[in-house]
């Protein structure tokens, strides 16, 4: 009897192939919908409207490219002129000499603004105080909805009823993570941001931040400027007073440093904990699935292996895995954060760092809320790691001496990193 696998297997794979073929031909478009914020493309999410907006936007200056990078394009006008960076696209990405740039260029009075759906920790990490309520900068939040009304808080600005965005994909409604910044980084100190607009009266997503003689202004929703929203009137009206912010002078638009959001995110979850991480543009697999062809002969490729795995795998058994230690990565975290906060000789920022994590400590050990440090919580504490209350009351007076004074010397850093080892020393 004649051996019928191979005809069933080579009829499955072509079976295969055609589906797959009209899959893609289905799904094809004359345009891609895709967020790409591309100054040159005209499909729904670029930004070639906007582009061309602000090439007019002044009559007397021009648009200049950021082509090449931050560092080596972004020219420092002098004194007597004032410039402004413009940046639109899901995420931006800033080494080290980009962002000295930047913050030079907005510490000589000039203006920057950027609209992303994700920011650099590290160029957050000079504009953002983290004593304004103890909170580390955790990158913009998201709420997931549809329709969402955006606004301005400028009575010159606003809008009675509000610009409503819908979000579409394939002329369809589609859900949507709207990006916002969170009210926990809000204070009534003279650093903190200042709200300019929101989202549904409710979530921020317009601010500027001081910054020398400059201001950086902050967006988190770039779909605003895209090219499907700003063929609406309500859309143009909006970026009109969006960019009514701006100096009267030229305008450098970065088209270099634009990266997907995803990238942008996992590139802060790593600055986050060490200054040395390095994160590619994009994916190599991003890469491959813009690419018609490569597309093609991936998902091939995983055609290929499904049929080997269906038709010639084996009962085996399972390799058992080597078990790596765990490692501690909480000691490295700290250890690469006090030796950047010593080295700048910011002992207060390290001492209220060592605060920080004592309370997450006191959290997570003791179930202890931290909301309030009073005289109950001093007792509560106490009470439960028997350590005396003299020593407990100790660390709360000097965190609060040291949050009111400008300057902390050496002395006092060690003072108070002796009165927590006791504590640490001595808890049950």
């Amino acid at each position: 009897m004649t051996d019928k696998r191979p005809f069933i297997i080579f009829g499955i794979a072509a079976l295969l192939i055609l589906t797959i073929f009209i899959v893609f031909r289905s799904n094809s478009s004359r345009y891609s919908w895709d967020e790409n914020y591309e100054e040159a493309n005209k499909s729904p999410y670029g930004t070639f409207v906007v582009y061309n907006l602000l090439k007019d936007y002044f009559s007397d200056h021009d648009l200049k490219d950021i082509s090449k990078s931050i560092a080596e394009d972004l020219e420092i006008p002098n004194s007597d002129q004032v410039s402004n960076f413009v940046f639109i696209g899901e995420g931006l990405y800033l080494d080290t000499s980009d962002v000295n740039q930047l913050l030079a260029f907005v510490e000589k009075g000039n203006t920057a603004f950027i609209s992303s759906k994700s920011i650099p920790y590290d160029l957050m990490y000079y504009i953002y105080s983290q004593d304004c309520n103890g909170h580390y900068w955790n990158d913009y939040y998201s709420v997931k909805d549809t329709l969402v009304d955006l606004n301005l808080l400028h009575n010159n600005l606003r809008d009675q009823y509000g610009f409503e965005y819908e979000f579409i994909y394939r002329d369809k409604p589609h859900n949507y993570y709207w990006q916002y910044i969170d009210s926990v980084y809000f204070c009534e100190a003279e650093h903190s941001f200042v709200e300019l607009g929101n989202i549904n009266d409710n979530y921020i997503n317009f601010v500027k931040k001081n910054y020398g003689e400059g201001m950086f202004y902050l967006h988190t929703t770039p779909i605003a400027f895209s090219n499907i929203q700003l063929l609406k009137k309500q859309g143009l009206n909006y970026a009109n007073k969006v960019f009514s912010h701006l100096n009267n002078g030229p305008i450098y638009w970065d088209k270099y440093s634009r990266v997907q959001e995803d990238i942008s995110r996992r590139r802060n979850q790593t600055a986050a904990f060490s200054q040395n991480s390095r994160l590619s543009h994009e994916g190599p697999l991003s890469y491959l699935l813009k690419q018609p062809s490569l597309a093609w002969a991936w998902y091939l490729t995983l055609s290929v292996g499904l049929l080997y795995l269906l038709f010639r795998a084996k009962r085996k058994q399972r390799i058992i895995p080597v078990m790596n230690v765990n490692s501690n990565t909480s000691l490295e975290f700290i250890s690469t954060i006090g030796r950047l906060y010593f080295l700048q000789n910011d002992h207060k920022k390290l001492c209220l760092q060592k605060m920080r994590l004592f309370l997450s400590y006191v959290r997570e050990r003791y179930n202890i809320p931290t909301k309030n440090i009073d005289e109950t919580f001093v007792q509560n504490l106490s009470l439960r790691s028997e350590v005396p209350e003299k020593v407990i009351g100790k660390i709360v007076k000097m965190h609060e001496n040291i949050k009111k004074s400008g300057f902390i010397s050496e002395k006092t850093m060690i003072d108070f990193h002796h009165v927590m080892d006791t504590f640490y020393k001595n808890r049950k």
